[in-house]
């Protein structure tokens, strides 16, 4: 079978049968190919094409996975219109949380303990709706079977699985064993446990092919998944619910790990702490496996689970966290590229190493694929998450055309730390006035942290438009209806978090968006984490320079790059990126910038005034 044969659209994009073909051969020949192509090239649908008709020919599994659960969703819809050219047994999986109809009936539940909850709930047959999956077994599998010839959609899951009264998380799992493609999120791959569940018992790996999108993401998002964090202020908490629980050993033991915790971190000013002298001042006095059968208490106490069900009771997050952190505490001793460091009143065990980490994930798959629009410099890219350059493929994707785009940097403001001044977010807050005055469409404003947009937002002052704000802890629902709001209003004004839920795998194809503004560049700040990761590179034979590049400054122009793509996603489309901070002038930046944004480069202090003349005689000569 051929990629053309699959391919659900009149015809390949320029460069889009290259990709197919790239593509195609990697998953029967095996090995690693990287794809790189600009933002709006269609990659998602090559990328498909070439895999799924590559799966048929040699049996293959295909698991795609992405950053965030949007993208999953952007994945599956696409994979429905290939379902309407040639036969896909497809189905994608979320967290448990996602699925639960006892959360979405009534019942609140925090996210961090909703885990235990759950398997609290099913292993002591306190969920009906778990019970009934095998009661119901013959509407499940042809429920199951709906879903992955579809491909079927989470929320048509979430009603069906109400009508049977059934787990839709159940349902999903199963469908898991029927499906040639499962699409999901980062974490069911780099967790050992979670990629477990996707992949049976009867699927070796070596007969799967592993596609991951946006895979510019991968260091940064190991590197935070695999850390573990305690607050010690969550000793006092965790002692004071264990107290309330009426547990007064557990109490009083977590008291004394409070006490002798804070001593021992007053004693040494240094960020890095001995995990070893840590456990060993923790334990002083007390039998060798004090601290194991205590974190045991903690994660398995019957009678805190008893008690907080029959209450209506979350089960106190104090303890899972306190549990969970002397658990990955102890289990890390033995290994030294997870280090301890200290920060603010935190403790924070975080792994120096994470390329190590996705090597050993992919090394199990036939083949794997990596999709981004931004992981130049390349060599440095791949090193950085471990894979030898001289080894991996890399398909550079072109195009035969190019959109109608100016970029704009405008080098009279900055979001530098040293910089933000009340006078200075009054700048920017001008400038954005002025673009909203100028752009006809639609405006995404990406903003590098929620604080550095509520300071702005408060000082903007917009006539004549809709203003969407994204917020902290926003919920699915609540994201959804704003960009439903954005998409079906002309002209609104989208505030956004580069990074954030808004800023990557999110699309605004058309007259949606006519200008992405990004403020800022998001250099992380400095932190015992990151320190610890320098100290790792330099083991690794990392350049100074190449260290800063890879921690810092990389994944701080990989966000700021792909706000300003957000827009640019057909061709011919007209749109206009501006960048509002002196740091995107500098040689080193530009170097870095991709290629479509630098074709019609602008760089100036402008002002209000000439940005304001920027926009409108752009758009103006741009369009007839």
């Amino acid at each position: 079978m051929l990629p053309e044969d699959v391919f659900p659209y009149p015809a390949f994009r320029e460069g889009q049968k290259e990709l197919a073909y790239a593509v195609n051969g990697a998953c029967k020949g095996g090995g690693n190919l990287v794809a790189e192509a600009m933002s709006g090239f269609g990659k998602t649908a090559a990328v498909l094409a070439g895999s799924i008709a590559a799966a048929d020919d040699e049996g293959l599994k295909i698991l795609y996975v992405c950053r965030t659960k949007r993208q999953v969703l952007r994945v599956m819809e696409e994979l429905r219109r290939f379902a309407c050219r040639h036969p896909v047994r497809a189905t994608n999986l979320f967290s448990k949380y996602d699925y639960c109809l006892k959360r979405q009936t009534g019942f609140h539940v925090e996210p961090e303990t909703f885990k235990w909850y759950c398997s609290f709930q099913t292993s002591n047959n306190l969920c009906s709706y778990f019970l009934n999956v095998p009661f119901n077994l013959g509407k499940v599998e042809k429920l199951v079977e709906t879903q992955v010839q579809g491909p079927g959609t989470i929320s048509e899951l979430l009603k069906a699985g109400n009508e049977l009264h059934v787990c839709p998380y159940e349902v999903a799992r199963l469908a898991l064993g029927n499906s040639e493609i499962v699409v999901t999120t980062y974490h069911y791959m780099f967790d050992d446990k979670s990629r477990a569940v996707l992949l049976p018992k009867e699927t070796p790996p070596s007969r799967v092919v592993a596609v991951i999108d946006e895979a510019h993401n991968i260091r940064d998002y190991i590197s935070g998944d695999s850390a573990v964090a305690l607050d010690l202020a969550d000793l006092n908490a965790c002692a004071r619910s264990a107290k309330d629980l009426y547990l007064p050993r557990v109490s009083s033991a977590i008291s004394e790990i409070c006490d002798r915790a804070l001593s021992f971190c007053s004693k040494d000013s240094s960020w890095l702490v001995l995990k070893q002298a840590l456990v060993g001042y923790l334990t002083s006095g007390h039998p060798k496996d004090w601290l194991a059968e205590l974190v045991f208490e903690l994660s398995t106490t019957t009678g805190v689970a008893w008690y907080s069900v029959s209450a209506s009771k979350n089960f106190p997050a104090p303890i899972v966290r306190v549990g969970g952190f002397l658990s990955a505490l102890l289990s890390s001793l033995a290994s030294e590229d997870v280090v301890l460091t200290k920060n603010d009143g935190a403790l924070v065990l975080h792994d120096t190493c994470p390329s190590k980490r996705f090597v050993s994930t992919i090394s199990k798959f036939r083949a794997t694929v990596l999709l981004s629009a931004t992981i130049n410099p390349t060599d440095l890219f791949l090193r950085s998450i471990g894979l030898d350059p001289s080894s991996t493929v890399v398909h550079s994707a072109t195009r035969g055309y190019k959109f109608r785009v100016r970029t704009l940097v405008d080098t009279g403001v900055t979001t530098r730390f040293k910089m933000r001044t009340p006078e200075m977010y009054s700048r920017i807050a001008r400038r954005l006035e002025s673009a909203c005055r100028s752009v006809p469409g639609g405006i995404g404003v990406f903003f590098p942290s929620y604080a550095t947009l509520g300071q702005v937002s408060r000082l903007l002052h917009i006539e004549g438009r809709t203003l969407l704000v994204e917020k902290t802890g926003m919920t699915n629902p609540e994201s959804d209806e704003m960009i439903s709001t954005f998409k079906s209003k002309r002209g609104c004004v989208l505030l956004a978090v580069q990074g954030g839920r808004f800023a990557e795998g999110e699309d605004f194809p058309g007259d949606e968006m006519d200008a992405s503004i990004v403020v800022g560049l998001p250099l992380p700040p400095p932190s015992p984490s990151m320190y610890a990761e320098y100290r790792q590179m330099e083991t690794e034979r990392f350049e100074k320079h190449e260290a800063y590049m890879v921690l810092s400054l990389l994944p701080a122009l990989r966000k700021a790059f792909q706000c300003a793509g957000r827009h640019i996603r057909n061709p011919g489309k007209v749109g206009l990126v501006v960048f509002l901070d002196s740091r995107f002038g500098q040689e080193n930046v530009l170097r870095l910038m991709p290629a479509w944004l630098r074709e019609d480069l602008v760089q100036g202090d402008f002002g209000p005034e000439s940005l304001s003349i920027a926009a409108q005689s752009f758009f103006a000569a741009a369009r007839p």
